[in-house]
């Protein structure tokens, strides 16, 4: 019985072990899913006053995230992506991240949070007229990312993950003179997205 109660804790310690990743050196490469509920919102702060508007539209989109761990359970990440509205043309972006990953003690389960910022070519939104149309043709619109949640580890070094996400964009637009009126309109996204996806630790 002694005998038993010996392998099987030493089961544990080596089940508990060979899933103790998220260690200084590591690499985490990461491809993610995500559908999301987008508020798009568009205001004046000029002479020129249009009408307050804000419209929600379904998003789609991928990306891939090359990880590495400068620290025990701490990671920056290199966030690369492509979004789009309906069957529209996608908008690309480019994030930077810090991550903090914990393994729940003699567990396969991981618990994450990260943030970072950004910035995008363009995004896909809908203006007054309700015509899709992408904000900006340059890398110039900014993205606050913010994100929690679960990973689990089929192996020791493959992972499925599921994410909670927040992005923040905004731009300006400068339409300088326009007949008799100079303004700007100042544009705010708020984005909600549910990620699911897969990683791979090296």
């Amino acid at each position: 019985m002694k005998y038993l109660l010996f392998l099987f804790v030493i089961s544990l310690f080596l089940i508990s072990s060979s899933f103790a990743q998220f260690k200084k050196g590591d690499f985490e490469f990461s491809f993610s899913g995500a559908f999301s509920s987008m508020t798009v919102e568009n205001t004046s702060p000029g002479t020129y006053d249009i009408h307050p508007y804000s419209e929600t539209r379904s998003t789609a989109g991928i990306s891939f995230s090359p990880g590495f761990y400068l620290l025990d359970n701490f990671s920056i990440e290199a966030e690369i992506g492509i979004a789009a509205v309906q069957s529209m043309q996608p908008s690309q972006y480019v994030l930077i991240n810090l991550s903090y990953t914990y393994l729940l003690p003699e567990s396969k389960t991981a618990l994450f949070a990260h943030a970072g910022y950004g910035l995008s070519n363009s995004v896909v939104i809908s203006y007054l007229n309700n015509a899709i149309s992408f904000a900006s043709d340059k890398f110039d619109v900014k993205v606050l990312n913010f994100g929690a949640g679960i990973k689990y580890l089929i192996s020791s070094t493959v992972l499925l993950h599921t994410e909670v996400n927040y992005r923040h964009h905004s731009w300006t637009n400068d339409y300088g003179s326009s007949g008799y009126y100079n303004y700007k309109v100042d544009n705010k996204i708020s984005n909600v997205s549910l990620l699911f996806g897969f990683s791979i630790l090296i």
